[in-house]
């Protein structure tokens, strides 16, 4: 009679019974599932932190040129909220000059830089873009001989995976030290 019990509690040690295994496999599965959300959550935001700093530094070459451009530039040929056309001189003594063209591309959402060496983008992913202008005396102006001060105010955007990073640019106001307001 004791080797049967014997023989008995063998057989019930080997092996697990069905609710044991559905109940393994149901912790596997969650701890599997709750490992995968925190990799794919921890990527998303890599790539936003990515994303964040290719846009923090396109902003900051684009106004670094900007500011060059404006403290150089000897007139100013055109304006819009979009597009700003300058004159700056190529040398030191400023006998000869090149136009160079700043524009805003809502449809590509682009801005870009073109002067006589060609045309360079320097934003990608801009929302919206908006140059101001004011005289001497900081007073909003229409006028091209009186635009002596330019301020720009941007929004770069990019999405990923259903997460939004956006970037605010809103630039020093820079004064065109070698434009005359009087023509």
């Amino acid at each position: 009679m004791w080797a049967g019990r014997q023989h008995n509690a063998r057989r019930g040690a080997r092996a697990f019974s069905l609710v044991e295994l559905l109940i393994s496999l149901s912790l596997v599965m969650m701890l599997t599932l709750a490992l995968l959300t925190s990799y794919l959550f921890i990527v998303r935001g890599d790539r936003s932190l990515q994303n964040y700093g290719e846009m923090n530094a396109q902003a900051r070459k684009m106004l670094e040129l900007l500011g060059q451009d404006l403290r150089a530039a000897t007139d100013v040929t055109n304006f819009t909220t979009s597009t700003l056309s300058l004159t700056l001189p190529t040398n030191t003594a400023a006998t000869t000059t090149q136009d160079v063209m700043w524009e805003y591309n809502s449809v590509d959402r682009t801005v870009s830089r073109q002067d006589n060496s060609g045309t360079a983008t320097l934003a990608r992913d801009v929302e919206t873009f908006i140059f101001y202008y004011a005289n001497g005396n900081n007073a909003t102006t229409t006028s091209l001989v009186e635009v002596k001060q330019v301020q720009l105010s941007l929004r770069m955007l990019r999405l990923v995976a259903q997460s939004v990073t956006s970037e605010y640019v809103i630039s020093a106001q820079y004064t065109m030290r070698a434009k005359s307001t009087a023509h």
